[in-house]
């Protein structure tokens, strides 16, 4: 028999795409997902569940002084209390979904003893559970921690739906060198299936991304592809930079290096390349046929 997994973040993008890739893979596990929205993950039974994946956060919000506390409620404490719960009825696994906003915004080439210095409250927040949660891992609780980039895919919410709806708006597009890592969401849902059948140690950080860096004007050029959509690529378009990064505060988020360091365990869990997984992205119909 299978796993029983459960998840948190009933309405999640990523907790549907799990449920989603599951079930296309034939991986043969049952997905539960709770809303947390309420004190309704107290009352579950957790000794049904081998795994718990947390999903559930607070994100894509303009942050806030006063939003402070509900930062701390619901992206470190209610992980923490969620895990200690989970621990206490025998669960095996617990996936915690942080973020690689954990290392600041000083930083480019994100290696394994990179500074942790985060600064937005949501950053901020995912360490402070991190933290927390590495201190009642052990042999019988496993703590898996992944510190995604970007993440895109079919309806995501965020800077590249954004980005894309720009995108198709401009023939024109300035060539940028710079180097993202982002991760498609099937890339993502592959890893975290990964990590569960996988894991060995009691705490476990993992940076996933695509197997390829992402290139802003090679994007932009693949969006537009999907869509039949030519692209024309200007040389030398650093003023265009500048003034799309000062008016248009999403390309502010993509124009520059942001990477993490590539890894031979990035070759694990490549659903889809680079090219494959924008197409599907853009595609009209639903990657899975539904």
């Amino acid at each position: 028999m299978g796993k029983r997994i459960l998840v948190t973040g009933e309405n999640s993008y990523i907790g549907k795409s799990l449920q989603e890739y599951v079930d296309k893979e034939k991986i043969g596990w049952q997905i539960d997902a709770v809303s947390v929205r309420d004190e309704k993950w107290r009352e579950i039974d957790y000794t049904k569940y081998q795994a718990v994946v947390h999903l559930a956060a607070v994100v894509h919000q303009k942050e806030q002084k006063e939003m402070r506390s509900l930062y701390k409620q619901i992206n470190a404490d209610l992980p923490v209390n969620i895990a200690a719960k989970a621990k206490e009825s025998g669960v095996a696994q617990f996936v915690f979904l942080s973020t690689m906003a954990v290392y600041g915004d000083k930083v480019s080439y994100i290696k394994k003893n990179t500074k942790l210095q985060p600064v937005t409250m949501y950053g901020k927040a995912k360490l402070s559970a991190e933290k927390r949660l590495k201190k009642i891992a052990d042999s019988g609780f496993q703590v898996i921690v992944l510190r995604p980039p970007l993440v895109y895919g079919r309806n995501c919410p965020g800077n590249y739906k954004r980005l894309a709806s720009l995108a198709l708006k401009l023939p024109f597009f300035p060539r940028v060198d710079n180097k993202r890592s982002m991760i498609y969401i099937e890339n993502l849902c592959a890893c975290i299936c990964h990590e569960i059948e996988h894991a060995e140690k009691s705490y476990r950080i993992v940076c996933p991304q695509n197997r390829e860096y992402v290139n802003t004007t090679e994007l932009v050029r693949e969006i537009r592809k999907a869509h039949g959509k030519r692209t024309w690529v200007i040389p030398f378009g650093g003023k265009l930079i500048d003034l799309l990064t000062g008016r248009i505060p999403v390309f502010g988020k993509v124009f520059g290096d942001l990477v993490y360091e590539k890894s031979e365990e990035d070759k694990e869990y490549q659903a889809a390349g680079f090219g494959e997984s924008v197409r599907r992205t853009e595609q009209m119909e639903n990657i899975y046929g539904k």
